[in-house]
């Protein structure tokens, strides 16, 4: 994810995680970053092919979404209201990585009902 938030600046970056939920632990196995179609520093909206292509992945290999993740290259660090008001998805993980000074920070969050609280997040290479 890092090199995929780190390639797309100046533009927000976006993807999807899938993995295993288990006992309410979330674990990655695959990341699919995806093409930001609105092209823009403020905002994102996956391409819906590449999307449909990785959900067809997840599904093959019975994995299950865990988290969706996208860049704020110029801040916030937390969740914006846009953010919250098109978090579709309150059973997984919102990450969202933002940059302190030239080191990327990746926060997760659950968005449900509009509203954003912080989850525990561990981000191994």
């Amino acid at each position: 994810m890092r090199a995929a938030v780190s390639a797309r600046i100046p533009e927000e970056a976006c993807g999807l995680l899938a993995g295993r939920i288990e006992a309410e632990v979330y674990s990655a196995l695959a990341v699919f970053p995806i093409t930001n179609v609105l092209h823009s520093p403020v905002r994102y909206r996956m391409d819906p092919t590449e999307q449909l292509a990785a959900f067809d992945e997840i599904d093959a290999r019975g994995w299950e979404l865990v988290a969706i993740y996208h860049s704020h290259p110029t801040g916030p660090e937390g969740p914006s209201a846009t953010d919250i008001g098109e978090a579709y998805y309150p059973e997984v993980v919102y990450l969202i990585w933002s940059l302190n000074g030239n080191e990327w920070q990746c926060r997760g969050y659950t968005i449900q009902s509009g509203e954003a609280r912080p989850a525990a997040v561990w981000v191994t290479d």
